[in-house]
């Protein structure tokens, strides 16, 4: 193993070039006019694969391709997969950036462009890794799978269905994402859970058209205003929501989870302020980490109804609507909470207005065993690299493909992240610090050695 880590610090730069080659590639997912760049990221990636002695093919999908590589040539050993995307957001407002999104520029530690740590840079770690493996000591210590898509920044839809459809070629007794964020920059993190998302839109209609309020306000029902009252209802006094059985499957963070949370040294003043928040809020006995990570949340994500152009128009308005997400915990599941939602929305909707309820999607929350041996590899191998004992947290956002792949593949996801915080993921000038991706590597290859064993 020592080999292989002198290895990965040999080549660094041409390692650092890999990322920059691949982050050169638009491979914007949501815009049809690179199509072309999608596959073109993905046949570079397969390309380098196979130039290291992976096994690499292209599969067509609905919509998108992926990636698929492996290396499984240890009878005795466990299998890995490697899930990770080749797509990209859109650049955004070209003035925001101070340079080319698509022209890696290094300054200091960080590499700056899109891609960079939303996900090629943090994937690319782990092909640094059984590269390195495979130069030093023609094997690995493990079989390895590479499943590699390129819709995630477009929700995923031909994912599942591949999936589905390939549980033999897939199947695994672990699985490694890099596709979260780290505590700290140069805090090596492992995020062991992740909330559910249950997405629902609600609309109220009166009045065929919007009518004078002069005229006929008080004697037909205001959808604006009667969409307020069941907003309103939906939080008590102590931010705790209102939906009958909402909290009833609601799992505690255990003992152990709570020394963890302990040692992140969470500054909750400090937090509130990088935020521009005026003062912290949220549910009665919890704190601010535990409100954003292991607590279920109900947040109108938009309101939209009446006049709100330049001045006065003094309307009834015909509709008014609302979008509303819940962020779920374990054991709660999207489907109990979609259907405890509908069923409250319709018993607090007033019969003077029609109610249509639509669905945005849902995905389960997920959570990964901490006691189990490749949490602890993990553990061991990310300390040893970074040279520091490792940040366990629960992320707040939904990732759907860790429910997906623990149903159809029957295995856990360790999710090692690599993405400083202020990566500006989605955003401007999105970066990652290389120092953490290298470190990063040095700790994939030390985490294959251990299950390895």
């Amino acid at each position: 193993m020592e080999n292989t880590i002198a290895y990965l610090r040999e080549k660094r730069e041409g390692h650092l070039d890999w990322i920059k080659d691949l982050c050169r590639i638009p491979s914007i997912s949501t815009q049809t006019e690179h199509k072309a760049d999608i596959r073109a990221a993905l046949e570079w990636t397969r390309d380098l694969c196979a130039r290291h002695g992976f096994q690499a093919r292209i599969h067509e999908t609905g919509g998108h391709p992926l990636l698929y590589a492996e290396w499984c040539q240890a009878p005795d050993a466990p299998t890995c997969l490697v899930y990770g995307h080749a797509d990209v957001q859109p650049a955004g407002d070209l003035n925001l950036w101070d340079a080319d999104p698509f022209d890696p520029v290094v300054k200091d530690d960080w590499l700056i462009c899109r891609g960079a740590a939303d996900n090629k840079g943090p994937l690319l770690a782990h092909v640094r890794a059984a590269v390195a493996w495979l130069a030093t000591a023609k094997r690995l210590p493990v079989n390895l799978k590479f499943l590699i898509e390129a819709e995630e920044e477009v929700a995923s839809p031909n994912l599942g269905p591949f999936i589905e459809k390939n549980k033999d070629l897939l199947s695994c007794d672990y699985i490694l994402i890099s596709d979260t964020g780290m505590y700290a920059d140069g805090w090596p993190t492992i995020t062991y859970g992740t909330r559910g998302i249950c997405y629902k839109e609600i609309r109220l209609s009166g009045p065929e058209h919007d009518v004078h309020s002069g005229s006929f306000g008080g004697s037909i029902a205001n959808p604006a205003n009667e969409l307020a009252k069941i907003i309103a209802s939906l939080h008590d006094d102590e931010a705790r929501i209102t939906i009958p059985g909402f909290y009833d499957q609601v799992a505690d963070p255990s003992p152990e989870e709570r020394e963890l949370m302990a040692a992140l040294e969470f500054d909750e003043q400090e937090y509130v302020a990088e935020l521009g928040s005026p003062a912290p809020y949220g549910e009665a006995g919890y704190s601010s980490y535990e409100r954003r990570s292991c607590r279920p949340t109900l947040d109108v994500n938009g309101i939209y109804g009446g006049y709100m152009a330049e001045g006065a128009s003094t309307i009834v308005p015909a509709r008014a609507g609302a979008k509303i997400s819940m962020r779920l915990v374990p054991n709660q599941t999207a489907a109990d909470i979609d259907r405890l939602f509908v069923q409250t929305i319709r018993q607090r909707c007033p019969k003077t207005v029609r109610l249509e309820i639509l669905d945005h999607g849902a995905c389960d929350p997920y959570m990964a065993p901490l006691d189990a041996e490749p949490m602890q590899a993990a553990r061991r191998a990310l300390t040893e690299a970074f040279d520091q004992d490792v940040a366990f947290i629960r992320e707040g956002g939904s990732l759907p493909i860790l429910p997906m792949f623990k149903r159809a593949l029957r295995a856990d996801s360790v999710l090692l992240s690599l993405a400083s915080p202020s990566c500006n993921a989605h955003g401007p000038n999105e970066k990652v610090r290389l120092p953490d991706l290298d470190r990063g590597a040095e700790a994939i290859a030390r985490l294959l050695a251990y299950l390895g064993r």
